[in-house]
């Protein structure tokens, strides 16, 4: 692949359950080297929706072993997708100020440029509660930006009420992640959709989901690779992508066929990743 390529983390190891989809690794390193081997240029890294004793991302000293290890291994950090507000409730959540503050501080310790922010569950962003969040956002980026990371959302909000979201957003440092497979859903043109956000995206997650929503394997889903590459090219898309997919029975011959199938979805339309 090359560098604008990644993968999030955990998806080149075999889990102890194949149903275990977000798995933060225990040989974590050992991830590394086999993203080196095939020429992505950045892992993903992830925290835990829960407290996890092998995820260093959960303290200080955690993110010291990774710097000190990506220094090791000569790779760099790109972005982070931080899990925890998924189980935490990002509007009630009585912390915000220091949490932010530290994972700012440590993101720029190992250098990461992008910070994603999933808003599902615990933390979903909606039509009814869209303004809410849209103060916590400027609180969160302004944060962030002293650190010099840009702030990534995740959503599932329809492409009206995310245009008004972002007119209640101040700050310049926020944009949308585009996740290929959680925004497929019934009668929406996601070709259309990436034309309507193309101001707004600045990282994609690439993942394919079947008709009852489970993340399955690139190319077994309903996802129009074709027609999202196609979409990338119209509106000029020169930034980054993260594999976010499933890892079949075998995860490295899974990512293989994976880098084929995407490589061959863009050139049909003469997108060029490489």
């Amino acid at each position: 692949m090359n560098n604008r390529f990644g993968i999030i983390q955990g998806r080149l190891i075999k889990p102890p359950s194949n149903d275990l989809l977000q798995f933060f690794p225990p040989n974590w390193i050992d991830e590394i080297n086999i993203a080196k081997t095939f020429k992505f240029g950045f892992i993903e890294f992830f925290k835990d929706r829960y407290f996890n004793q092998v995820c260093p991302f959960f303290t200080n000293e955690g993110f010291k072993i990774v710097l000190d290890v990506l220094n090791l291994k000569n790779f760099k950090s790109y972005s982070f997708c931080d899990d925890f507000f998924i189980k935490k409730n990002i509007l009630k959540y009585k912390f915000l100020k220091k949490y932010f503050e530290d994972i700012s501080f440590n993101l720029s310790v190992i250098k990461t440029k992008l910070y994603v922010l999933p808003l599902y569950e615990k933390s979903n962003l909606d039509k009814k509660n869209f303004i809410k969040f849209s103060k916590k956002i400027n609180f969160i980026s302004s944060i962030l930006n002293k650190k010099n990371i840009v702030l990534a959302l995740e959503t599932d909000l329809e492409v009206e009420f995310i245009d008004s979201l972002f007119k209640r957003i101040k700050s310049k440092n926020v944009y949308l992640v585009y996740d290929t497979g959680n925004r497929v859903k019934k009668g929406i043109n996601q070709f259309k959709e990436i034309l309507d956000l193309k101001d707004k995206i600045i990282h994609i997650h690439i993942k394919d989901k079947n008709l009852l929503g489970n993340n399955v394997i690139i190319g077994r889903g309903i996802v129009n690779f074709k027609n999202i590459f196609f979409a990338l090219k119209k509106i000029n898309y020169k930034n980054n992508f993260t594999f976010e997919t499933n890892r079949g029975l075998d995860p490295i011959k899974t990512m293989i066929q994976n880098i084929k199938f995407i490589k061959k979805a863009s050139r049909l339309v003469k997108y060029k990743i490489n």
